[in-house]
């Protein structure tokens, strides 16, 4: 719930901003990256291990978050927020596809027919952009719904290239540590491009000097910076799949966001295509648990090692087992410890 209720402020205050003429997509999420960078950074300082896997894993998985980021805040300008919400949820067969692929994720077949429910809903929201276009979606934030599906699109599946590779290193490597190489990685990468692509806009953001629009801009990194913090704890406990279907109650809040704040008029096939994606993800959910072959197995109330180390790092104190269970113990064991 926190994060969907995260993810949906995140998509009102992009659309905001986009009313407003601001086009800062990579700039929006550049602070985020900044303050992950610190907190986190820190913590693995104080540490004072080096890392358990290679930079150049998290360097990936940073590239494709960061324009996965770019890219869905920059369909703001050409789309509208229920369109947005909506097919952003592509995220989940490219998760599905990836899990099965690198993760050893066995699906049923009545898994995939719900995804591929959901994906028949998708086809008819962008159909249904296409038929209705500008001037009859009652949204004039809509100045080219095609291309804006379009980037969301190759948007959600950066996004699910990100969200696999962050499943995995939360579960396989250490939290902490991802979000602290994630922080930093997508700061110097979110930072170069927007030098390059952002400069002038930037600038007439500071000579406009209106203060509602670095409070929508305060608002959106706040938000994104409370996803980016619940996302790896989500992940830990669950799965990419998982999680990227509980994101879809956003869709709900985001309708009702647009119809009382935006006055948007969204056609019926959007509501058409709104309960055949539903359909879809109840379908997937009564197929139960997918498991994964190449992850270790943990049990309900394993408490991880990033949450033993995240408490003594604030407390200064010393990280201690509260689990009290021989299983959870030798999962720890076997992760690589590398230094003191």
């Amino acid at each position: 719930l926190q994060v969907s209720v995260l993810l949906t402020g995140t998509a009102v205050f992009s659309q905001l901003l986009a009313d407003q003429g601001v086009n800062l997509p990579t700039t929006q999420s550049f602070i985020n990256y900044v303050v992950l960078g610190l907190i986190y950074g820190g913590i693995m300082l104080r540490r004072g291990r080096r890392p358990r896997e290679v930079w150049w894993k998290y360097f990936a998985i940073a590239v494709a978050d960061v324009e996965g980021n770019f890219l869905l805040v920059l369909a703001y300008q050409y789309t509208t927020i229920t369109s947005v919400q909506l097919l952003d949820c592509f995220t989940i067969p490219v998760v599905i596809i990836l899990s099965r692929q690198f993760l050893g994720v066995r699906y049923s077949w009545m898994h995939l027919g719900g995804a591929g429910l959901a994906l028949a809903g998708l086809a008819l929201l962008v159909t249904a952009d296409a038929i209705m276009g500008t001037k009859d979606s009652g949204d004039e934030s809509a100045s080219n719904p095609i291309l804006g599906d379009i980037l969301v699109m190759i948007g959600s599946t950066l996004y699910g290239i990100s969200n696999v590779g962050q499943e995995y290193m939360v579960k396989e490597r250490d939290r902490i540590e991802f979000l602290a190489h994630l922080g930093v990685f997508g700061a110097i990468i979110s930072g170069i491009q927007m030098g390059i692509l952002e400069h002038e806009g930037i600038k007439d953001l500071f000579l406009r000097g209106d203060p509602v629009l670095f409070a929508y801009m305060l608002g959106f990194g706040l938000s994104l910076l409370g996803m980016y913090i619940f996302v790896p704890i989500l992940l830990e406990r669950s799965s990419a799949t998982f999680m990227n279907l509980s994101l879809l109650t956003a869709d709900f809040y985001s309708l009702v966001v647009a119809l009382v704040l935006f006055h948007a008029k969204p056609s019926f096939l959007y509501f058409i295509a709104f309960c055949i994606i539903v359909g879809g993800l109840i379908i997937y959910n009564l197929a139960g648990d997918a498991p994964a072959s190449r992850l270790s197995q943990r049990p309900s109330n394993f408490k991880s090692k990033s949450e033993e180390e995240m408490s003594a790092a604030i407390n200064g104190g010393v990280p201690h087992s509260s689990n009290g269970d021989d299983e959870a113990k030798s999962v720890q064991d076997e992760l690589p410890q590398v230094g003191v």
